[in-house]
């Protein structure tokens, strides 16, 4: 009976705590806070819906001009934790904020800190944005200092949900040794990962591993064909390494990168002024990765 009663508890609480993001990334949340009928939620807030006592909360916290809400701090601080409470990434995320700015609380970084750090885990990706940025560059004014660990583990963490941008920093961290070892095939990974989202400001980066071999083999078709899609800007780097290629490798190399840009319908500005029309009809599909990677 006793463990019947218990697996009952974990059942009603379990998503409670794995409540995470409260509001889908489609749903216009200012919008939806700003046009609320506050005093129905407020009732639906103290029957425990969770939505509801995040928009009371935000409302006592801001104010709610239409709604004759006037800010009251403790009373935001007050729902917003009941919220947090069920596990909204949302109601942790201004909570954050609160500690952060001293809203009606005394300035507490380390508040701040774990509260920001419950919002990014639970999938808030501006939270993680924000933490990652924290980390990186310290916060002088609540007393957060810079912290290398920590900061990677979020460019990670934010690398992992697909931000080619991300991707790029984490390849270029272990490329560079920026606070960890030298790590040419992690640099590697990352960099393809974030060229296989066909994110144009990565090309550059992933041809520089393979015109000099950094964590896969040298391959100067495929450094070729991606500094042409990084062109105009690396167009210097691409004619450098063209002077190492016979013209057939040159020839290959502007018909791989005609090939990914008509696959993907967009164009490189270099490709009106090729040398070779290149003719890919025949050409088999190119993975930028060695076959033991695959």
């Amino acid at each position: 009976m006793i463990r019947l009663t218990l697996i009952a508890i974990l059942l009603v609480l379990s998503p409670l705590a794995q409540a995470g993001l409260i509001f889908d990334e489609c749903e216009k949340v200012v919008e939806i806070f700003q046009s609320q009928d506050f005093d129905a939620n407020l009732a639906k807030a103290e029957e425990g819906d969770v939505r509801a006592q995040y928009l009371v909360g935000a409302a006592y916290l801001y104010g709610l001009e239409a709604q004759e809400v006037e800010v009251d701090h403790e009373q935001g601080h007050y729902w917003l934790e009941k919220a947090a409470g069920q596990g909204a990434a949302e109601a942790y995320s201004e909570l954050a904020r609160i500690y952060r700015n001293g809203m009606g609380v005394k300035q507490d970084a380390r508040k701040y800190e774990k509260y920001l750090a419950e919002a990014a885990e639970r999938g808030m990706s501006s939270a993680r944005l924000d933490i990652k940025d924290l980390y990186r560059y310290g916060d002088p004014e609540v007393g957060v200092e810079k912290n290398n660990d920590k900061y990677i583990y979020w460019l990670r963490k934010e690398a992992e949900d697909n931000h080619p941008y991300a991707m790029r920093n984490l390849a270029i961290t272990y490329r560079q040794g920026l606070g960890v070892e030298v790590d040419f095939g992690k640099s590697f990974e990352w960099i393809m990962k974030a060229v296989a989202l066909d994110a144009p400001f990565t090309h550059r980066d992933a041809a520089q591993h393979f015109e000099n071999g950094w964590g896969t083999e040298q391959d100067l078709v495929k450094a070729y064909m991606l500094y042409d899609l990084a062109s105009p800007g690396s167009s210097n780097d691409r004619d450098e390494v063209a002077e190492r290629m016979t013209e057939e490798e040159v020839a290959e190399a502007i018909a791989r990168s005609w090939q990914w840009q008509l696959e993907r319908n967009s164009f490189a500005p270099s490709s009106n002024g090729y040398r070779y029309q290149p003719d890919v009809s025949d050409l088999e599909p190119l993975s930028l990765t060695p076959e033991s990677d695959q």
